[in-house]
């Protein structure tokens, strides 16, 4: 009560009133913070990062600001400035001036990328030292990377290099490079290239194309990343823009909560998985007649990873943009609710793991859909309402049924064709029976 009647007495003394000051200051910033670009690098939120917080967490790495402290990262540090020196070698350089310029003009510009939180306490030129250590560590790690898949990346090299010495930590790190958490701004990335004198209209796609999937390759060749009216805003932004170029679902609005049965009820409904053997996206699944085509899911130690990074990615959109790795989670969950629905799709060939059998996949969809919102122009609606009309129809679940119970196997078949050959040979003993009673009556008395 008594504090109350303070802050009313506060407010009636005037403008000078440090209550009045406060209030003014604090719209005043959020009104300088309203005409802010859209931030597109933030930390996860406890929502999602709840679930498994090891995803969002590098492992050999720090890339920008958020993970830079964490000690287990530290030991990285020398390797970033070793390549920078490897870096300055290659341009026959002898001081990076020009690389520090470049990056303090572009500083500004990157703080915006982030969001406010991940910034506090870090001054002007330890934000422009750290973009320049980690933009050229990205750089020279995929030239190193390239040449040791070309082996031309010599023994003495790879022994001298933390990184190439062994094969695991190399893959750790392109994990870790695709971490929603773990990124600078691409705009970096590519005024080095350009100071680096080396990039033509394919650069991008000849140094990062260790990051997408076999079947993206031929889009990363084919597409102009660069110039786009849209460039990804970093790493993981390039890799989701690349991998999602092959899927155009067929959009339109439909606010109804979305849902199909499980793929066993699906199945027992008549619908039969297959394997999509054509090339593209492995999101473009296809419902045809009484048959689901999906492209095959393979499962690995670090899929879980990626793929909930690449969730957090869609999640912090605008709500305008197509979520289409959180709609796929979200159809696979439905699918999953039991390791028979994963014993399932594995059989027809949709899916496929090394990391566990079908107890694990069913725990990883589950948990995966939880705290999903799929997108309000959901990417699947045309395959769910296919679906769902033909698991409407009584007809198509009698049929499966039949199927299933009659005709899963040879000896079933020539069971049943034997019962029906002999309840024909009944039928007709007694019909014969029965004429041959009226046709002589008198033989029966």
């Amino acid at each position: 009560m008594n504090l109350n009647r303070g802050i009313k007495m506060l407010v009636k003394r005037g403008n000078d009133d440090e209550l009045t000051v406060l209030i003014d200051k604090m719209v005043d910033d959020l009104s300088s913070t309203s005409s802010r670009a859209i931030p597109s690098i933030h930390r996860v939120g406890d929502n999602l990062r709840s679930i498994n917080e090891k995803a969002y967490d590098p492992m050999t790495v720090a890339i920008g600001p958020i993970h830079r402290d964490k000690p287990h990262l530290k030991s990285m540090d020398h390797q970033k400035k070793k390549y920078l020196k490897l870096f300055l070698d290659s341009m026959g350089e002898r001081s990076v001036d020009i690389y520090v310029r470049e990056i303090r003009s572009l500083e500004e510009r990157a703080r915006r990328c982030y969001a406010e939180e991940t910034l506090i306490g870090l001054r002007k030129d330890d934000f422009v030292l750290m973009l320049l250590l980690d933009a050229i560590f990205i750089l020279e790690f995929f030239r190193r990377y390239n040449e040791d898949d070309e082996r031309k990346l010599t023994n003495k090299e790879k022994d001298n290099d933390v990184i190439f010495r062994f094969g695991n930590v190399k893959n750790y790190v392109l994990n870790d490079l695709v971490l929603f958490e773990n990124q600078i701004p691409f705009f970096v990335l590519e005024k080095l290239l350009q100071l680096s004198k080396t990039r033509d209209k394919n650069e991008v796609a000849d140094l990062f194309w260790p990051l997408v999937s076999k079947s993206a390759q031929k889009s990363l060749q084919d597409c102009s990343i660069t110039n786009s009216n849209n460039p990804p805003p970093h790493l993981l932004g390039f890799v989701h823009y690349v991998e999602s170029l092959q899927f155009s679902p067929n959009l339109y609005a439909n606010n109804e909560m979305k849902n199909i049965n499980s793929a066993m009820e699906l199945n027992e409904a008549g619908i039969i998985f297959k394997k999509r053997e054509e090339e593209g996206s492995f999101l473009d699944i296809k419902f045809e007649k009484n048959k689901i085509y999906v492209p095959i899911l393979a499962i690995a130690d670090l899929t879980e990873s990626n793929w909930r990074n690449l969730i957090a990615y869609e999640h912090y959109l605008p709500c305008r943009n197509q979520r289409k790795y959180t709609d796929y989670m979200y159809f696979m969950h439905c699918l999953i609710h039991d390791p028979r629905d994963a014993k399932l799709l594995r059989r027809c060939g949709v899916i496929s793991t090394w990391a566990g059998g079908d107890e694990m996949v069913y725990r990883l969809m589950k948990q995966m859909g939880n705290n999903v919102q799929p997108s309000d122009m959901f990417s699947y609606n045309d395959v769910f309402e296919g679906v769902n009309r033909h698991c409407m129809k009584r007809k198509n679940t009698w049929l499966a049924v039949l199927r299933r119970d009659y005709f899963d196997s040879p000896w079933k078949v020539i069971s049943l064709v034997a019962g029906f050959v002999l309840l024909g040979v009944g039928i007709v003993q007694m019909v014969f029976a029965i004429l041959s009673y009226y046709q002589d009556p008198q033989k029966h008395k």
